[in-house]
């Protein structure tokens, strides 16, 4: 309840603060970079892609982006690595919203329906000021659908349903979705969708424990009260359960298991505020949420090594909070674009228990001990920060020059206090009409992140001290070019982008039974990624590739081991091809190569090549009594490879028992009518 109260006190005061500047001068303009090669494949990922496609899960939206891997075959299980390290290093934000915390180390952290977007963009690096506190390798930019995306013109009031049905994950969907205008100044959004999964078939064998129902929503208000002053109030609601094996990165599990129900919910609710007067000084943009992630496990009986009742487990909860708000404002100043603003978060974990705690036997103590489920009060993380980015064009050089002043506060459990101002970096400079060169900079600086909610017990509560604890810091460097093609390859538009580069993370500290918040390694990443984009007429390809490599070097005993994705060399192909504006398909496939790491100081392991091919086709019904009706028809792994992603669990550690293979041959079919 405390949390609702501050969502709608940092609203209204954020609006009235707002709506009281005015001016009534020239408009800000907008002074732009062009797209480098890498912009340019990003901005292709629009809703109509997704929809090409039939995305269903966090993979279908990043699978094409270089530099990008996701891992795991169930939805709930999805694990998204960048750049050298996973997103847990990454900035997460839908519709503004951030969202932080580990639940559970068996389960993803990105719980994002892409029936619910209509963009999905990514940063590489930490080189922007603009992005938020503690960015390591990237930042991930959700943005939900407006009325305004599927209203037709001259339309106030439509709606779209749709059924599918994917034979891989033996799953069907039905998705509804309503929207209208009002009236001139407001319109109205409200999405529904219903993803019902079955048996995963996979060429090693049907894995018949990760059984599960999606149920997510949308509802948005968008208030355009004047041409100068933009709102927009939205809910986004995501539910993924069922009975199922709540360690959901786990593959093989062929035969039917007695699973109790557990789910992940997400409840986010934010506010967009845009004040664009006609004035350069002024461009305001304010974003106020509150975030919800809570992991649901049903009450239990556990059972000794003789499979003999020894205790109980009641209802179980485990919820990570994030709440606050980004103000900013934009100016121009001749040849300047400065953005300057503040932004604030409260990350919160809580863990709780209702029902009988009993006892039960561990076979690793070889005894009884309490249940532990309950813990007093709950752990935060609080962040302050003030930044500003100037945008200074100087014709061919064009030269963006930031800073950001962080200021971490570890609360509840904990105490800890950091604070440091991250001078931010980049540059490109135009040699010619074809070619330019970039170069940026960017300092990092990260609180350690509160640790993964499941594994909290009362005993590491009481015992913690903050002795040791330090804030996680270092450099990235990254060097490239982009060369426009269109001319030399009589295109409408192609380029070729080149990015290498290396950075550090000193007193690295992963979540993931951490909850002494203890720095852990000495990270060292370096890599490489090249994009081609090409398209002519009625043809789009892409092409891409990325590698990356490093150390991690313990802070314990000095031993050196590989990252998950060091040695991994991965080449993705994309190409679309529109016969008609009724018709278009799409070709992607995705190559691996072979390679062998160090998991540990003293362990090497290698990991096969592999390639997988997929289709998809798009069928639009123009006229006649059908008008408004799609048809979507594809084929994932059209091969029927057996396959693991290389940083999927099993994989990277090289156990073939627990080996998380990829879906096997997935016919997909999806028909959709527009009304």
């Amino acid at each position: 309840m405390k949390s609702k109260k501050l969502f709608i006190s940092l609203s209204a005061s954020a609006c009235l603060a707002l709506s009281s500047i005015a001016s009534e001068t020239e408009s800000l303009g907008e002074i732009s970079i062009e797209d480098t090669a890498f912009e340019s494949h990003i901005k292709s990922m629009t809703s109509e892609k997704l929809d090409l496609i039939q995305a269903s899960d966090v993979k279908d939206i990043l699978d094409s982006l270089p530099s990008v891997n996701v891992s795991g075959s169930s939805r709930y299980s999805q694990k998204v690595y960048v750049r050298g390290l996973e997103d847990k290093f990454s900035n997460i934000t839908i519709d503004g919203a951030r969202m932080t915390g580990q639940l559970f180390h068996h389960s993803g952290d990105q719980t994002i329906d892409p029936e619910m977007l209509k963009i999905g963009s990514i940063e590489l690096g930490p080189n922007s000021a603009l992005s938020g506190p503690g960015v390591v390798n990237g930042s991930f930019v959700y943005e939900t659908k407006d009325p305004s995306d599927l209203l037709e013109d001259g339309e106030n009031f439509g709606g779209k349903i749709s059924f599918g049905h994917e034979t891989g994950y033996n799953r069907n969907s039905v998705n509804l979705s309503l929207f209208g205008k009002v009236n001139e100044h407001v319109e109205i959004l409200g999405v529904g969708n219903i993803v019902d999964d079955g048996e995963i078939e996979t060429p090693a064998g049907n894995v018949k424990d990760k059984e599960s129902k999606l149920e997510s929503g949308l509802l948005k208000s968008v208030f355009k009260l004047n041409d100068s002053n933009t709102l927009k109030l939205s809910y986004n609601k995501y539910n993924d359960g069922g009975g199922r094996n709540i360690s959901a990165e786990k593959g093989n599990a062929t035969e039917v298991t007695d699973n109790d129900f557990n789910e992940i919910t997400r409840d986010t609710y934010t506010l967009n505020y845009e004040y664009n007067p006609d004035n350069d000084l002024v461009k305001v943009d304010a974003k106020v949420y509150l975030n919800s992630q809570e992991m649901f496990r049903a009450k239990a009986d556990t059972f000794d090594q003789n499979k003999v009742k020894s205790g109980q487990s009641g209802d179980r909860y485990y919820e990570n909070t994030s709440e606050g708000f980004d103000l900013r404002n934009s100016s121009i100043f001749g040849n300047h674009v400065l953005t300057y603003g503040v932004d604030y978060s409260k990350d919160e974990q809580t863990k709780r228990s209702i029902g009988d705690q009993g006892t039960y036997y561990s076979s690793r103590s070889n005894s009884d001990i309490a249940n532990s489920n309950n813990i007093d009060g709950s752990g935060t993380l609080t962040s302050q920060g003030i930044y500003i980015e100037d945008e200074l064009s100087l014709g061919a050089l064009v030269l963006n020059i930031g800073a950001r002043y962080d200021k971490f506060k570890l609360g509840g459990w904990y105490s800890g206090d950091f604070n440091k101002v991250t001078p931010k970096f980049k540059s490109k400079y135009q040699v010619n009409d074809d070619l330019s060169f970039r170069f940026a900079y960017g300092k990092i600086f990260k609180a350690p992140a509160l640790p993964e909610t499941l594994t909290l017990s009362q005993s590491s509560i009481d015992s913690w001290n903050a002795d040791g604890v330090e804030a996680q810091e270092g450099h990235n460097y990254e060097a490239g070019f982009d060369y426009d093609l269109s001319e030399a390859l009589n295109a409408d538009d192609a380029i070729f982008g080149f990015t290498a580069y290396t950075y550090n993370v000193d007193n690295y500290s992963h979540p993931t039974k951490n909850n002494a918040l203890a720095p852990q390694y000495d990270v060292k990443v370096h890599g490489v990624e090249s994009v081609f984009k090409y398209n002519k007429d009625d043809l789009g390809l892409s092409l891409s590739h990325s590698y990356s490599d490093g150390s991690e070097k313990s802070l314990s005993d000095g031993s050196k081991k590989d990252p998950r994705t060091a040695k991994i060399h991965s080449f993705k192909t994309g190409v679309d091809y529109s016969f008609s504006d009724a018709l278009k398909v799409a070709y992607s496939s995705q190559f691996v190569l072979g390679n062998t790491y160090a998991y540990k100081s003293d362990q090497m392991v290698s990991r096969s090549g592999y390639a997988v091919h997929n289709i998809n086709s798009t069928y639009k019904i123009k006229d006649g009594s059908l008008k408004g009706a799609t048809l979507n028809f594809g084929i994932d792994n059209i091969f029927d490879k057996q396959y693991a992603q290389h940083t999927a669990f099993g994989v990277y550690f090289d156990s073939e028992e627990y080996t998380d293979y990829e879906v096997g041959r997935n016919f997909k079919v999806k028909l959709a009518y527009k009304f």
